[in-house]
């Protein structure tokens, strides 16, 4: 097997979209930035979320079974900075607008997209864990903004609306 360096560093190369994971666990909200997120499946809805188990977040997904995946956009960069750094997590949800859809799980006003999920499904694999969720309900705030997009470290325009 490769070294997780080399693997870390050609997984860089890969351009992704960049969500806020949220859940709310004893009356508690807890999110973080992801860029593992994929669809699963449209019939049922369901999509996953690869979440490190040494995150601070991870527990409380779990132990609520819900999440939401808010798709963030151009521009949600200092956002997502905040929800990456442990030293911010009391002010993770300051300064911006939340809401709940079906599950309870924050729902960012204003994101691309949000989906609400109830967890159908756990896979632990190696130091992540896979939660694969049902949509239960979803909500399409914006379509004229660009996609906040993450590559070889940073925060990349993609303008699909020029």
């Amino acid at each position: 097997m490769i070294e997780a360096a080399l693997f870390k560093s050609g997984m860089r190369r890969l351009a992704a979209g960049v969500s806020i994971i949220t859940t709310t666990f004893n009356g508690e909200r807890h999110g973080l930035v992801a860029t593992s997120v994929c669809s699963v499946s449209a019939e049922p809805p369901s999509l996953l979320v690869c979440v490190n188990q040494v995150a601070s977040s991870h527990t409380a997904i779990q132990q609520a079974g819900i999440f939401c995946v808010n798709l963030l956009a151009l521009g949600d960069d200092e956002l997502a900075k905040r929800f990456s750094d442990p030293a911010a997590r009391a002010t993770r949800f300051a300064d911006r607008e939340w809401t709940t859809l079906a599950t309870g799980a924050p729902a960012l006003v204003g994101a691309l997209a949000s989906f609400d999920c109830e967890i159908a499904a756990t896979v632990p694999s190696g130091s992540h864990t896979i939660f694969i969720g049902n949509v239960q309900a979803a909500e399409l705030w914006q379509s004229e903004k660009a996609p906040l997009i993450y590559l070889d470290g940073r925060f990349v325009a993609c303008n699909p609306h020029p």
